[in-house]
């Protein structure tokens, strides 16, 4: 088959994949759905603002009782030791500054991609693409539509259509997102600034840099990944029911199953690649270098997208 004619039937394949998910509404749902908790996720950093200075006030109070000087530790660093799950801090006034100035600056629309990538990639992003490649591999055999598209137009190119498919409804997702967030901080932030004194808080160090191109990285690996299992387990088991509560139940119940369990792999890079302020905190991680959790997740991804293409010759009666 030519070049031409191959884009040509790919393209036909992510239009009717798109088609599918629009008319069955769920692409609608997962757009709304992302908004919501988008929207939440806005609703959490102003919850935060408040609590953090709240607490900053607090310990302002404390110093003034007990005849300490709160600007003259500002000029100290918050000396933080951290031993497994316990933190121990021996500047409050430092520390409970800095956390409140983080927060501000985590609240403002210039913090937006940073903010909604490190909630939305270990929480949601990965049951909505997995429940999304998963339906999208079930949905023609529920209707009885799959056996004669394969015929048409061949297994490799339907799994490679509904990957393609899987990248527009991320970039749908991620945009979303993007656009709620955007709206809902800039909003946000201006009501809030004005009962709140922000322009008293700057920041009294450079905040930690943090590679943007990683934190996108970890964002492709969980659309491969997730998406690239549901795609996989979908094709191969044929149903959809059982193996979407099954996934929800290991990624939003189960606790951590070791280093070799692929979401500690997840978590360990996004430590590594975000900065968590007091509006969200990702879950402690089980100790894994990070150049393993990179190399295996990245393994992983590969390995089930690849594996889609086998996954879809075991169902289908007509593969070779």
């Amino acid at each position: 088959m030519s070049a031409p004619t191959l884009v040509s039937a790919l393209g036909s394949g992510v239009r009717l994949e798109v088609r599918l998910l629009w008319r069955g509404l769920v692409l609608p749902i997962c757009l709304a759905v992302c908004a919501l908790f988008a929207v939440a996720n806005v609703g959490n950093q102003v919850d935060a603002v408040h609590s953090d200075f709240a607490l900053v006030q607090h310990t302002r109070a404390e110093y003034q009782a007990n005849g300490m000087d709160f600007e003259a530790d500002l000029r100290k660093p918050a000396h933080v030791v951290t031993k497994g799950n316990e933190q121990s801090v021996t500047n409050l006034a430092r520390y409970d500054y800095d956390t409140m100035a983080a927060s501000i600056i985590a609240l403002s629309p210039a913090s937006t991609i940073a903010e909604s990538l490190k909630y939305f990639n270990f929480i949601f992003f990965p049951v909505i693409f997995f429940l999304v490649g998963l339906w999208m591999s079930t949905v023609q055999r529920r209707y009885s539509i799959e056996k004669s598209r394969l015929s048409r137009s061949g297994t490799v190119r339907v799994v490679a259509a509904r990957q393609l498919t899987m990248l527009i409804v991320a970039a749908g997702a991620v945009v979303t997102v993007f656009v709620v967030e955007a709206i809902g901080r800039a909003i946000a932030c201006g009501a809030v600034s004005a009962s709140l004194p922000f322009a008293d808080y700057p920041p009294l160090s450079p905040p930690t840099a943090k590679d943007g191109w990683a934190q996108w990285g970890v964002l492709l690996l969980v659309v491969a990944f997730f998406g690239g299992a549901g795609i996989l387990v979908g094709a191969t088991i044929g149903v959809f029911a059982v193996p979407a509560v099954v996934f929800i139940i290991w990624d939003l119940v189960v606790p951590f199953l070791g280093p070799g369990d692929p979401r500690d792999w997840f978590v360990v890079l996004g430590h590594a690649a975000f900065d968590y302020s007091s509006g969200f905190q990702l879950a402690p991680a089980v100790p894994v270098a990070v150049p393993i959790a990179l190399g295996a997740s990245l393994a992983g991804a590969v390995g089930l997208l690849a594996l889609g293409y086998v996954g879809i010759r075991i169902r289908n009666p007509l593969a070779t």
